[in-house]
């Protein structure tokens, strides 16, 4: 890594030697002395150690040298480098020069010729020590700045999230409210018919309620970063026949034809049973909130020497470019909407995505618009 510089500027080479064996008896080989005899040739380095990237924490320079003086250089290097500070060498006080350097140059002292040896070397080192401090203070606010910016985004993102669930909650909670009122009001008068119709109600509202809560979990104990997983070794196989099980009922409703498809009799990997259970769950959810009504969803099992895959696939309207692109995204609303009504968080896909990666595996979406989408989640087998 190459050591920050200290260039000195001044058209007497015998004072210019003097400086640079002074520095570098002081500091030992802790910088880098460069020296120029003149503000042409002191730019030139500038322009070389800038191109490499090598940092000049300090530019010591007379006043009085044929050509450009030296507060007009110093001007010139604080435009092209604001944070070196700058010191300036002088016969005499010339208080228009120093006022110059002083308002144009960040200028952190001037001392007079000839220079006394110990005030000179605690003068650099306590300007260095300055340009280092405020370099790091630079940097501790622009990290703060970014935390402060990630923090207000995020508490952004709560709130926008908090008022979603609220909204989302009202409707079911109205539902199960007014069916409950219905019940409890006209008990003597309804018949079977009406409160079975009474009872679906309360059913399908608690059941998006449930849905919206568990969302509401896994999202805290993603960002708070207490996934913690518990493999073991899992039977893709059984966990999708439950779920497809569960899904007819709703699938039914609309319509849908669930078809499951293996070609093995065993799927084997090792994964937190939660976790796949939530991951397939939300999927295949999914593709069934979001086909039109009397559609198809296919769900295979496929496996290699190396993998497990699962595909779910909808004939629903398919994502466009600007979906895709947010598709597994926090809070993502998509274009696409559930076709009966159905509750949808903007949360399931941005947990599936949580989660499949926590267990090393990988997901990812095969869609055309107006063609449908098959998810697909991989994992590696025993």
């Amino acid at each position: 890594m190459n050591k920050p510089v200290i260039l000195c500027v001044d058209d007497e080479p015998i004072l210019l030697l003097a400086l640079k064996y002074q520095l570098k008896d002081y500091f030992g080989n802790q910088y880098q002395i460069e020296t120029a005899e003149n503000a042409e040739e002191a730019l030139e380095i500038i322009e070389e150690l800038l191109a490499d990237n090598i940092e000049l924490p300090l530019v010591i320079s007379d006043q009085v040298m044929p050509g450009m003086l030296g507060d007009e250089l110093l001007t010139q290097i604080h435009i092209k480098i604001p944070e070196t500070l700058t010191i300036l060498l002088t016969g005499h006080a010339d208080v228009s020069a120093i006022a110059r350097a002083v308002n144009n140059a960040n200028l952190y002292r001037y001392i007079a010729k000839p220079w006394d040896p110990t005030d000179f070397n605690l003068t650099v080192t306590e300007a260095v020590r300055s340009y280092f401090h405020k370099k790091e203070l630079a940097e501790f606010y622009k990290g703060l700045e970014k935390k402060v910016a990630e923090r207000t985004l995020e508490l952004e993102r709560k709130n926008q999230f908090l008022s979603m669930a609220v909204h989302d909650l009202k409707n079911p909670l109205s539902i199960i409210q007014t069916s409950s009122e219905m019940i409890t009001n006209h008990f003597d008068d309804c018949d079977k018919r009406q409160l079975l119709e009474f009872n679906s109600y309360i059913f399908s509202s608690t059941q998006s309620m449930f849905e919206l809560i568990t969302n509401l979990l896994e999202i805290n104990e993603i960002e708070a970063g207490k996934l913690k997983v518990k493999p073991m070794l899992i039977d893709i196989q059984v966990i999708l026949n439950d779920l497809i099980k569960h899904y007819r009922v709703l699938a039914k409703a609309k319509g849908i034809n669930l078809y499951f498809e293996t070609d093995h009799q065993s799927y084997k990997a090792m994964l937190d049973e939660r976790m796949i259970s939530s991951v397939l769950d939300n999927l295949i959810s999914n593709a069934i909130k979001y086909s039109p009504y009397d559609k198809s969803v296919y769900i295979r099992l496929l496996s290699t020497e190396t993998h497990i895959r699962c595909e779910i696939q909808d004939e629903g309207p398919g994502l466009n470019e600007e979906d895709q692109k947010k598709l597994f995204g926090q809070f993502a609303r998509l274009s696409p909407q559930p076709t009966a009504d159905e509750p949808a968080t903007g949360l399931g896909l941005f947990i599936v995505k949580q989660l499949v990666e926590t267990m090393r595996g990988k997901v990812w979406c095969d869609t055309e618009k107006d063609k449908g989408a098959t998810f697909i989640v991989e994992f590696p087998s025993i």
